[in-house]
């Protein structure tokens, strides 16, 4: 979010945000955190294991992957998170860039974000939290893709590919 979005959005007192990981906003949110009196509900967990974090994942009710539209890289991205969260059966909020718009026609597990904007990620953290049915529809999407999109199944795709390039040289 830009710095000025980050004015309180008047989320409910149950609501927490684990930020799992280090960025360039790290510095900035610690302060706001402060800033705002927000010490019992926003929580830096910092880097972690990707064994751990399998084990943090699930115990979320919603994955967040909030990027800024800053170049190509950005736009086409897909955060390997967006994958860890339908492993763990959690809805999340992902931008609404291309290869997220693709991902969700084909397994309707998320909601995507339609700018980076404070107001509109509140809106869909509301509309879930005031939608239980809604919730759990991404919920079951999650479940029906999870094995679909996993690993061991890309792994054979991208081996059977090196294995056609390398024998055509």
């Amino acid at each position: 979010l830009r710095h000025n979005d980050a004015k309180e959005i008047d989320m409910p007192q149950s609501v927490k945000l684990w930020l799992v990981g280090e960025g360039d906003l790290s510095d900035f949110l610690r302060k706001l955190r402060v800033s705002k009196h927000l010490q019992d509900r926003v929580y830096f967990l910092g880097y972690r294991h990707p064994d751990e974090l399998r084990k943090i994942t699930p115990q979320a009710h919603l994955g967040l992957n909030l990027l800024a539209n800053k170049g190509l890289s950005y736009y086409y991205s897909l955060a390997n998170k967006c994958f860890d969260y339908i492993q763990a059966g959690i809805p999340a909020i992902h931008m609404n860039f291309p290869e997220y718009r693709a991902l969700q026609r084909e397994h309707p597990a998320f909601l995507l974000l339609p700018a980076l904007e404070a107001s509109a990620l509140a809106a869909l953290i509301r509309q879930l939290l005031h939608h239980p049915a809604q919730y759990q529809t991404l919920q079951a999407a999650c479940e029906r893709a999870a094995p679909l999109l996993d690993w061991e199944i890309e792994e054979k795709k991208l081996i059977a590919f090196y294995e056609k390039v390398l024998a055509n040289e």
